[in-house]
């Protein structure tokens, strides 16, 4: 099993070994290591014409491809408020917490320092009247877009869970 421990957490021994697929043991103190998902909210944001809005990001992984507003959920945070606080940070667009409405849940894969962690993404959806007021940021994002929902080339997103809510979306499916 491919994990992310070189040493134990607790005890600071060498690697601990793998038990199971998600389940690493010290050799030394016993302590029990995990590799369990780690959640992510992701924003599925549309306009009062029906367009979606779709961001090119701007950093590894995915460096140039097409994803949602999203990321992993603070400690102390909703995923509500995550995606508020997501949204604003990478467009500058402002949504009230209270204006997402849980949409679906889907698995996914993140790249970080050298290991693919699983992740579960819970994406929400809210509506603002216009996109005009987006300014993204440099570091997080290098394009935006507002394309209809059927137009959204689900091939060039960096990530299938985003393609997936996506077309999930242009369906009217969320599960």
């Amino acid at each position: 099993m491919e994990h992310p421990f070189q040493h134990c957490s607790a005890c600071g021994a060498g690697a601990p070994e793998p038990r199971s697929g998600r389940e690493l043991v010290c050799r030394t103190c016993g302590y029990r290591h995990f590799v369990t998902p780690i959640p992510a909210a992701c924003v599925i944001l549309h306009d009062s014409t029906g367009r979606l809005l779709v961001i090119r990001r701007a950093h590894e992984p995915g460096l140039g491809r097409l994803g949602v507003p999203g990321g992993v959920i603070e400690g102390g945070e909703t995923a509500e408020e995550a995606c508020a606080r997501e949204l604003r940070e990478e467009t500058g667009l402002v949504v009230a917490a209270e204006e997402f409405r849980y949409f679906t849940s889907l698995p996914n894969q993140y790249l970080f320092q050298g290991f693919v962690w699983p992740t579960i993404d819970l994406f929400y959806s809210a509506r603002v009247e216009s996109f005009d007021a987006a300014v993204p940021d440099a570091a997080e994002v290098s394009q935006w877009m507002a394309l209809p929902a059927d137009k959204v080339p689900l091939e060039d997103f960096a990530f299938g869970s985003n393609a997936e809510a996506v077309r999930r979306w242009r369906m009217g499916v969320p599960f």
